[in-house]
């Protein structure tokens, strides 16, 4: 290709990704229209919605018994910029490239909601793994009963991916879906339940902290009021350490993790780790963590090790949000308030019973194994006709 072809193509692919981009949403749909009425679709390629979380383990395990699959991974422009295996293909989300991929793909796997010009076309399969089963927020309809794009998503849908009673439960009920369910636990969770020898000594390591200091994890849900920015501490944590400290006799340090769509969290008594690339084995490094309405939580119960909701703005936040159940009537450690999570901390926890308990009350069903069999269930569409 000549220079002058070189440059007239990529301006050009410029110039319709600009385009794209800010276009509204009858133009995203037209063009994946477009793209699948002629190109149909690629029989052994899988689009994933993100490379991080249950998509990403997804994706490992299906490089594991199908090398030779197409793996596309849709990302943002930080995410062009970070190092991936070298049998995944990126692509920009709304950029021509990225949407045609999206259509022509045999099976889609996402963990969120679609978007509002996405469409599924019947020689596609659509995989829906979500990003929180024991999470309380209500989502989808059971948030928004009437928005018309969510009602079209159950239509589409030709999976869901669960690790409990409760998660389950929450599919049928937010999205109205009476498909197949593969409850055998979030892939992202498997090295939760069977964690690698190792790792969190690892993890520790790459982190520069010291073998015997005790972690605790501090992370917050997301805020809407905040996205984009950098969150605030909602409690004192150099309090919190020093609890704990006195309270074990040990060496404790804090860490901190933010949703992605809040940057981090300013607080000069503990290190952000909201960059860290893989939550999951981050987990496996903690002794403790302290959320307020995430799903994190849910997740590290699996290692049986303390989980405290401290919640000062829950009547605000259940106003903004709703919950599926009433959390001070569950097995949750909850502190309304600081002095609450203080007297919480200084005392022993039984993490493990706790958990247990927890557990139960959400009918979980992790297996270890949730990203294989997600993996082989998408290598028999692949397969299929």
């Amino acid at each position: 290709m000549t220079l002058k072809a070189l440059l007239k193509k990529t301006r050009f692919t410029y110039i319709l990704a600009s385009a794209i981009r800010s276009a509204p949403y009858p133009i995203y749909a037209g063009w994946m229209r477009l793209c699948h009425a002629v190109r149909g679709v690629e029989k052994n390629t899988v689009y994933f919605s993100s490379f991080n979380d249950n998509p990403r383990a997804i994706a490992e395990a299906l490089h594991a018994i199908r090398p030779s699959a197409k793996l596309v991974f849709r990302v943002n422009r930080e995410g062009l910029r970070q190092e991936v295996p070298d049998y995944i293909t990126r692509v920009y989300a709304f950029s021509p490239r990225g949407v045609a991929a999206m259509a022509t793909a045999r099976v889609i796997v996402k963990n969120a909601y679609a978007l509002p010009w996405m469409r599924i076309f019947p020689d596609q399969k659509y995989v829906q793994t979500w990003h929180g089963d024991r999470g309380f927020k209500r989502i989808a309809l059971d948030l928004w009963p009437d928005r018309k794009d969510l009602m079209r998503e159950r239509e589409w849908l030709s999976l869901c991916v669960s690790g409990s009673d409760f998660g389950s439960r929450v599919y049928r009920s937010a999205f109205r879906y009476d498909g197949e369910i593969m409850q055998q636990g979030y892939p992202r969770n498997d090295i939760l339940v069977n964690p690698p020898e190792g790792l969190a000594e690892s993890v520790k390591q790459q982190l520069d902290i010291p073998p015997d200091v005790r972690v605790l994890l501090y992370a917050p849900t997301f805020r809407a009021a905040s996205s984009g920015a950098a969150l605030s501490a909602a409690l004192s944590l150099e309090k919190v350490r020093a609890t704990l400290e006195k309270a074990t006799g040990e060496s404790w340090l804090c860490l901190t993790r933010s949703h992605e769509l809040n940057l981090g969290i300013r607080s000069d008594a503990a290190r952000d780790v909201t960059g860290w690339h893989d939550v999951s084995a981050l987990l496996t490094a903690c002794d403790m963590v302290i959320t307020d309405y995430s799903s994190i939580g849910g997740d590290f119960m699996l290692l049986g090790r303390p989980t405290v909701y401290y919640q000062p703005d829950a009547g605000d936040y259940h106003r903004e949000r709703a919950f599926y159940f009433d959390m001070d009537k569950s097995p949750l450690i909850v502190a309304h308030n600081e002095g609450e999570l203080m007297d919480i901390l200084s005392r022993p926890i039984d993490g493990a019973e706790n958990c247990r308990e927890c557990l139960a009350f959400f009918g979980a069903t992790e297996t270890g194994h949730a990203a294989r069999s997600v993996a082989e269930w998408i290598v028999k569409q692949l397969d299929g006709d």
